[in-house]
C-alpha cells in the first residue's frame, strides 16, 4: 500500500514538472541557417546515391525543408525552386 502511494506521488511530480517546461521559439536567423543547411544536404544526398535508403533520407530532408520554408514564410514554389540544382 505505501508502495503504491509513492508511485502514485512520483507520477504526479513527473506530470508536474514536465507542464512547467517552457519551449522558446527559433529566431529567424536559426531557422534561415537551418533551412539553408537542410536544403545542402539535400542536394549531397540526392547526387550521391539512389538506394532505398538514401530515398527514406531524401523525403525526411525534403519535408524539413518545407516546413522550415513555410515558418520562414516562403511558399511551395519557391522552396522547390531553391532546392532544384
Amino acid at each position: 500500500m505505501r508502495e503504491l502511494a509513492v508511485r502514485k506521488n512520483t507520477r504526479n511530480d513527473i506530470i508536474t514538472s514536465q507542464s512547467t517546461v517552457q519551449y522558446k521559439p527559433r529566431s529567424p536567423q536559426e531557422l534561415t541557417a537551418r533551412y539553408n543547411l537542410k536544403r545542402e544536404q539535400y542536394k549531397e544526398l540526392k547526387m550521391t546515391s539512389d538506394s532505398p535508403e538514401t530515398r527514406e533520407q531524401l523525403v525526411m530532408i525534403y519535408s524539413e525543408v518545407k516546413v522550415l520554408g513555410w515558418a520562414l514564410g516562403k511558399d511551395e514554389k519557391t522552396i522547390i525552386k531553391e532546392m532544384s540544382f
